[in-house]
């Protein structure tokens, strides 16, 4: 099972046992139960039990969906691209009994890239919450401390520090590369479907017969199959998964002899 289905169960099993929703639900049953046992007979027990189940898993998962992405902005790039695909699709169910070259296969191509997207969306919220929950305000905040020391030994024990600075913005910058990479993956899908869909509305719209011809308008749909197809392969490509959930700590330097020696005198 992977990491977004293993969510998905996750939250439907925590709203399906939300304390609101079971107390409706047992007082449901207990009023049917009631019923049944004064006036009705087993079947109508079992089967209005059935459905206060039913209905009850179905909201549960309902309420789940709204909850999946942490971020609600990349729920907002999801709804999006949702909102664009359906769009889309709903103008070329009205070209459905035109002739036009290349449209049949389009629809799949739009759902196959949709779907990785989303994937590809729902892990870059997985990854962005983790990394957000324990380093947010570390990146513009760094650990400040005097470092006016004639020390030599001091000197270099704040160089190194702040070389570890260094390379923890490098280490952050390279997990969140992946997240603003899909960010920008979405865009161009909103934006490619925006396109074509007003060239067919255009293409329409200007009193062509589908049945001819257009080089413009084949080109059109060329480029916007150039563009979802690279989308996929792009997003096949991002693979988030090999990123370190933590960050490896650097062993720190040994304390040199003097400063040792000036320890053990101060205990």
């Amino acid at each position: 099972m992977d990491d977004i289905r293993r969510r998905d169960l996750q939250l439907f099993f925590r709203e399906l046992v939300d304390p609101m929703r079971l107390i409706f639900t047992i007082a449901s049953m207990v009023a049917v139960w009631m019923i049944s046992h004064s006036s009705r007979g087993p079947v109508f027990a079992f089967a209005s039990l059935f459905v206060i189940l039913l209905s009850l898993g179905i909201v549960s998962w309902n309420a789940a969906q709204t909850k999946r992405f942490h971020d609600r902005r990349m729920a907002a790039l999801w709804q999006g691209c949702h909102d664009r695909l359906m769009r889309l699709e709903e103008v070329l169910k009205k070209m459905r009994r035109d002739q036009i070259a290349d449209l049949r296969e389009m629809p799949q191509t739009m759902r196959s890239v949709a779907q990785t997207l989303y994937r590809a969306l729902r892990r870059a919220d997985m990854v962005s919450h983790e990394v957000m929950s324990t380093e947010r305000g570390m990146l513009n905040q760094p650990p400040a401390w005097s470092a006016g020391s004639n020390d030599p030994q001091s000197r270099e024990l704040y160089r190194l520090a702040d070389k570890n600075i260094a390379e923890y913005r490098t280490h952050f910058a390279g997990v969140m590369a992946g997240v603003q990479r899909t960010e920008a993956q979405s865009a161009v899908f909103m934006t490619t479907l925006d396109t074509l869909r007003m060239k067919i509305i255009g293409y329409r719209l200007v009193g062509r017969s589908p049945e001819m011809a257009s080089q413009e308008f084949l080109e059109a749909l060329a480029e916007a199959r150039m563009q979802l197809q690279s989308i996929d392969t792009a997003l096949e490509e991002l693979d988030l998964g090999h990123y370190p959930k933590t960050i490896s700590v650097v062993t720190p330097p040994a304390i040199p002899d003097d400063v040792q020696q000036q320890l053990n005198q101060g205990q």
